[in-house]
């Protein structure tokens, strides 16, 4: 199936400033990504409140290896696939003063695959670049991982800076993941006792003309 439109992923800018973060609160969708950029003179970091979520970071995220404590001069980001209610977090060293909140809306999905004990249904899809895709454990222990290492994702990706597990793991958990790179990505599930595959081609969303068609 190829989407007739796609519902294109964002990235929200959020700015460190001493003692506030601007803006405090913002409402993204699941597959977006809030980017924080330290502004400010006195060291700030960005730690989750929300246990279901959580994330600490500054130069980096605790789970990607970085430097998740205070410091000065940094941009860190973190990309949230999976809707929830609002997600409090502070900067811990001015925790009392220095809050934000973010809610995480269930977006419309452009594409849906779902994966059980049979495998990827459907196996192969092709979407329009930037297409927001909402993976679902319909049964059994798995995990989704590209074959060229270019995302893990279970209960959490790898590259969302939460501490979640990428590890393959049991019913249900779903995510929405969004395809911005031209290609084809062939995808398997790490279970040994599986060999789930799949393959998403991600094609250019052709132009559209002020006549509603596309040239000759």
């Amino acid at each position: 199936m190829i989407c007739s439109s796609t519902s294109y992923a964002a990235t929200h800018d959020v700015i460190v400033q001493d003692n506030n973060f601007s803006p405090a609160n913002i409402t993204i969708k699941a597959g977006d990504t809030v980017r924080w950029e330290n502004q400010g003179f006195n060291n700030h970091n960005v730690a989750s409140q929300n246990l279901d979520f959580m994330f600490r970071c500054a130069f980096g995220c605790d789970d990607s290896g970085g430097n998740g404590d205070d410091g000065i001069g940094w941009t860190t980001q973190v990309t949230f696939h999976q809707p929830s209610n609002t997600i409090p977090y502070v900067c811990e060293p001015h925790q009392s003063i220095m809050t934000g909140s973010i809610f995480v809306n269930n977006p419309v999905p452009d594409e849906i695959i779902t994966i059980d004990n049979n495998g990827f249904s459907p196996q192969t899809i092709s979407v329009f670049k930037g297409s927001r895709v909402l993976f679902i454990n319909n049964e059994g222990e798995h995990n989704i991982k590209a074959d060229d290492d270019s995302f893990l994702c279970a209960d959490g990706c790898r590259e969302d800076g939460m501490n979640n597990s990428q590890a393959y793991d049991g019913f249900p958990w779903q995510f929405f993941k969004v395809l911005d790179e031209i290609g084809s990505i062939s995808y398997h599930c790490e279970n040994p006792n599986h060999t789930e595959t799949g393959v998403i081609h991600v094609i250019e969303e052709p132009p559209i003309f002020a006549n509603g068609f596309e040239s000759p």
